[in-house]
C-alpha cells in the first residue's frame, strides 16, 4: 500500500486523493484488477492510470517471468507428451477389449431353391428374403444350417413344402457349395475373403419321388392359342404354377383400336381354356383391395389410395375411369403395370426437377404423408410388378436406400442439367482457358455458387453442387421415402444400378423379347421382320409406348412378348395386345414396310389405350 502511496505523490498527485486510495484500501493487488474507468473515479489524469497499472504490474511475483522461452516451451512439450502417451495407451486398452469382447459377427442368409427347372433366390412376400443375423464368430457349416432352416422353414414347414421333401446345402457369396473344409468357421471365412459383410445361402431341391412322372402330368394343363380362321392350333404345355404366376389368361385384358365387331369375328382374338380345373390362386385367398383411378387424374387418385399403410398387405385390383367418364372394362396385372407407368409419367411432369435424370423437388402442397405415400407407390410396384421408376437420380435413389452415395455425382449431374448447361460445363472441365468465362458463371450462379472458380477447384464445385441438387434439397422426400423402403427392399449398390440399367429399354433389348411360332408361312415371315424393323427405327419414347402398349410398362419388367398372326382384311387389320400375358396379335396380311409403319404409329400415337376385355 505504502509503495503505491509512494509511487503517486512522486508523480505529483493530490494528497486526498492519495489519501481516499488508502481509506479504500486500494493496493498494487486491487489495482491489477480494476479496469480504467473504475481507477478514473480516483485517478483523473490518463498518463498517472497509465504509469501505476505499469508500476503494479512490475511489483507481481517475477519466477515465471523469468523463465526463458526455451524453459517454458519446453515444459509445454513435456505436458502435451505426457497427455498424447496417456491417450494412446487409453486408445489400445479399448482396442483390445474390443476384440477380447467381439465374438460374434453379422452375416446375411438368404433362400435359393431348385424347382428341377430354374433355380433362383426365394423373395420375402414368398417366404425367403435375405436376413441379417448375428453368430458367434466358432460357428461352423452346421450352425448356419440350422440356423437357416429355422428362418425359412419354421417349426419345419415353409411356403414350398415341408423340410423333409428337400435336400439341403449351404452356398457361400458366389453360389458355391460350401463343405466343413471350406467353412471351418465363420471368423475363418472373415478373414480369408476380407469382407465387410459374409452372405450365405440355404440351397434347396425337392428329394426325388417315386410319383414324380405321375404328379407332373397331373399338374400340367393343356390350352390351345386361336389363330387365323380357326383352321390352325398351336398346342402349348404350361405348367399351372406359372399361369398363376404371369400369363393368368383367364383376366388378360385387351387393347384394341378400330372399329367394333361382332360376336363371332371378335372370338378370333380370344385365348381359350380346354376347361381345365385350375386350382385357387394365393392371391385369390388373401384380402382384396380395389382402388378406383381416374385416367386424367391418375397422380392425385392414387396417393389418396396408398395414404392406408395396410395396402401394402393386401392384393391390389385396379378399377379405371376413362375420360368420358365410362368405367373401363379391362383387369388384371396388365391394367396395374399401366396405372403405374402414368403414375409415375405425370410425377416425373409435376413433382420433379431435372431431364434426363429427374429429382423430386419440396412442394408446399405434399405434406410427409403424401410424400410416404408415393414411397408406398415405388414399393408396391417393385414388389408386384417389379416396375422400378429408373429415371429417378441414381444418387438420390442411393442416398433413400443406403444413406450414402456411391455413384459418379458429376456424371449425374451433366445428366440433371440441360443440354446447353452441359455443353458449357463440359468444356469448362476439359479446357477452363476455352470457355465462355460469362456463360460458366450465369451457369454456377444458377445453382447459387459463391466461390470464385478456377480451373484447380471447378471439378470440386461442381461435385459440390451437385451433392447439394440430387441429395440435400430432397432430404426431407428421402427422409419420407427411407422410412417406408428401407426394411423392404434387399438392394445392394451394385444390384440397384443394374436393376436401373435392366429395366431402362433399348431397341436390341426388344428385339431380343419377341417370340415368335417356329413354323411362319412367308407372309409371316415378312410381317416379322416388318415388326422387329419398325422397332430398331424408334426413338427411346417412341419405344416406352411400345413396351407399354404390348405390356402395360414403359419398362421392361417381362422375359419375353409373345407374336401371333391374324386373318385380317386391309380396312380391319389393327394391333391386338394382351398385357396381362404379354401377347401381341398383327395381320399377316402387310404388302409393305411402310404401310406396316404408319398403321402402328397410329397406334402408339393415340391418346387413350382402351383395354376392354376382363
Amino acid at each position: 500500500m505504502e509503495d503505491v502511496s509512494e509511487f503517486l505523490r512522486a508523480r505529483g498527485v493530490q494528497e486526498e486523493t492519495i489519501l481516499q486510495m488508502e481509506e479504500q484500501k486500494i493496493d498494487s493487488d486491487v489495482i491489477g484488477l480494476m479496469d480504467d474507468a473504475t481507477l478514473q473515479k480516483y485517478i483523473p489524469s490518463y498518463g498517472d492510470r497509465i504509469a501505476i497499472f505499469n508500476h503494479c504490474r512490475s511489483k507481481r511475483p517475477t519466477s515465471k517471468r523469468k523463465k526463458g522461452l526455451y524453459e517454458r516451451l519446453r515444459e509445454k512439450m513435456t505436458v502435451r507428451s505426457e497427455s498424447s502417451q496417456g491417450n494412446a495407451s487409453g486408445t489400445e486398452t479399448r482396442k483390445t477389449q474390443t476384440k477380447k469382447l467381439k465374438a460374434t459377427r453379422n452375416i446375411e442368409i438368404g433362400w435359393i431353391h431348385n424347382d428341377t427347372n430354374t433355380t433362383k433366390q426365394v423373395r420375402a412376400k414368398q417366404g425367403g428374403g435375405t436376413r441379417k443375423i448375428k453368430l458367434s464368430t466358432n460357428a461352423g457349416l452346421n450352425e448356419i444350417l440350422e440356423t437357416g432352416k429355422t428362418l425359412f422353414f419354421p417349426d419345419g414347414i415353409s411356403p414350398k413344402g415341408p423340410e423333409s421333401e428337400f435336400d439341403f446345402e449351404v452356398w457361400d457369396f458366389k453360389q458355391n457349395c460350401l463343405t466343413a473344409e471350406t467353412c471351418p468357421s465363420i471368423s475363418t471365412m472373415y478373414e480369408t475373403v476380407q469382407m465387410t459383410m459374409l452372405r450365405f445361402y440355404i440351397a434347396t431341391k425337392r428329394k426325388p419321388s417315386a410319383n414324380a412322372d405321375s404328379d407332373t402330368v397331373e399338374e400340367t394343363s393343356e390350352f390351345n392359342l386361336v389363330s387365323g380362321e380357326n383352321d390352325d392350333y398351336t398346342d402349348v404345355i404350361i405348367v399351372l404354377d406359372d399361369i398363376q404366376r404371369s400369363l393368368n389368361i383367364s383376366s388378360d385384358p385387351e387393347i384394341t383400336f378400330g372399329p367394333h365387331f361382332g360376336i363371332e369375328e371378335d372370338e378370333e382374338d380370344t385365348l381359350i381354356f380346354e376347361n381345365v380345373p385350375v386350382p385357387a390362386s394365393p392371391l385369390e385367398a388373401e384380402k382384396q383391395l380395389t382402388i378406383t383411378v381416374h385416367h386424367a387424374n391418375t397422380l392425385a387418385d392414387m396417393i389418396t389410395a396408398f395414404s392406408d399403410a395396410e395396402i401394402l398387405n393386401k392384393s391390389l385390383n385396379v378399377r379405371r375411369i376413362l375420360p368420358d367418364n365410362k368405367e373401363e372394362a379391362g383387369s388384371g396385372s396388365g391394367v396395374l403395370r399401366d396405372v403405374l407407368s402414368c403414375f409415375w409419367q405425370e410425377f416425373y411432369e409435376r413433382c420433379t426437377l431435372g431431364t434426363t435424370v429427374k429429382v423430386p423437388y419440396i412442394r408446399h402442397d405434399f405434406p410427409a404423408e403424401t410424400w410416404k405415400a408415393i414411397g408406398r407407390i415405388l414399393l408396391k410396384g417393385y414388389q408386384d410388378c417389379e416396375y422400378f421408376p429408373n429415371k429417378l437420380s441414381l444418387p438420390f435413389l442411393e442416398q433413400v436406400l443406403f444413406d450414402n452415395v456411391y455413384s459418379d455425382l458429376k456424371a449425374y449431374f451433366m445428366q440433371f442439367v440441360s443440354s446447353q448447361e452441359r455443353e458449357v460445363l463440359m468444356q469448362a472441365l476439359t479446357d477452363f482457358t476455352a470457355v465462355d468465362t460469362d456463360d460458366l458463371l450465369e451457369v454456377l450462379d444458377s445453382y447459387g455458387c459463391r466461390r470464385k472458380v478456377s480451373a484447380e477447384n471447378l471439378p470440386k464445385i461442381i461435385e459440390e453442387i451437385a451433392h447439394k441438387e440430387m441429395v440435400q434439397k430432397p432430404m426431407f422426400v428421402i427422409d419420407c421415402w427411407r422410412e417406408i423402403n428401407h426394411q423392404h427392399l434387399n438392394l445392394s449398390p451394385e444390384a440397384l444400378t443394374k436393376l436401373l440399367s435392366d429395366l431402362q429399354p433399348t431397341t436390341k433389348k426388344v428385339c431380343k423379347l419377341l417370340k415368335f411360332d417356329v413354323d411362319l408361312t412367308t407372309n409371316q415371315k415378312e410381317v416379322a421382320n416388318h415388326l422387329k424393323r419398325f422397332i430398331r427405327e424408334l426413338d427411346e419414347s417412341k419405344l416406352q409406348k411400345f413396351l407399354r402398349f404390348c405390356t402395360g410398362s414403359d419398362l421392361i419388367v417381362t422375359d419375353s412378348i409373345y407374336v401371333g398372326f391374324e386373318k385380317m382384311t386391309e380396312f380391319t387389320r389393327r394391333p391386338i395386345a394382351h398385357t396381362c400375358g404379354n401377347i401381341l396379335h398383327i395381320a399377316d396380311s402387310y404388302e409393305n414396310f411402310p404401310d406396316f409403319r404408319s398403321e402402328f404409329n397410329a397406334v402408339l400415337e393415340s391418346n387413350v389405350w382402351v383395354m376392354d376385355i376382363v
